[in-house]
């Protein structure tokens, strides 16, 4: 049987800047509203398996080290886990053709707008995508998601205003969840 699964954008949609920053780079650059913990909880008790999907393309300009990322989705796992939610697994694309740092400076499958994340995930763990979502604050999001055959929801969290991708637009990653929540009755 084939599960339904949430791919979540991380940076600017589940995870916010803390401070002045406008880049996540490590443990400490970001903050989780209490109602973000408890749209993940929803999505959860809804069926959905959580997955998440981040470019971290400052791999290849030498910002941050694989490294960096991996110790962040580790720590994140413990914040979460100890609040009652599981992201299911962590795919990052640490690849940009205009990077500096080798090997990382190449133009790959992996990142979004392109679907390799979603696609390994997706068959890693029999999703069926027409039951399932992306939920990202941009445009490159919204297409990723589309292109993968997933419904997609842009949340105004980030940069980017109202992608012309997106089946639905949320104020935030509480909206968006409540939103997947309510359609995700109607076609089970």
């Amino acid at each position: 049987m084939s599960s339904k699964a949430v791919f979540l954008d991380r940076d600017k949609t589940i995870l916010l800047p803390d401070g002045g920053e406008k880049y996540i780079y490590r443990i400490g650059d970001f903050y989780i509203p209490e109602d973000y913990i408890e749209a993940l909880k929803l999505l959860s008790k809804s069926g959905y398996l959580l997955f998440v999907v981040t470019n971290q393309s400052r791999v290849a300009s030498g910002h941050l080290t694989e490294t960096d990322v991996n110790e962040l989705h580790n720590y994140l796992d413990v914040i979460l886990e100890e609040r009652g939610v599981y992201i299911e697994e962590y795919a990052y694309c640490p690849h940009n053709p205009r990077g500096t740092v080798p090997p990382y400076n190449i133009a790959c499958l992996c990142r979004k707008p392109r679907t390799g994340m979603i696609d390994a995930l997706a068959k890693k763990h029999g999703v069926d995508r027409p039951r399932s979502w992306m939920v990202g604050d941009s445009d490159i999001d919204m297409i990723a998601g589309k292109k993968a055959g997933l419904r997609t929801v842009q949340v105004l969290t980030g940069w980017d205003m109202y992608s012309h991708y997106a089946d639905y637009i949320e104020r935030d990653f509480a909206a968006a969840a409540e939103r997947i929540a309510a359609e995700g009755v109607r076609t089970d």
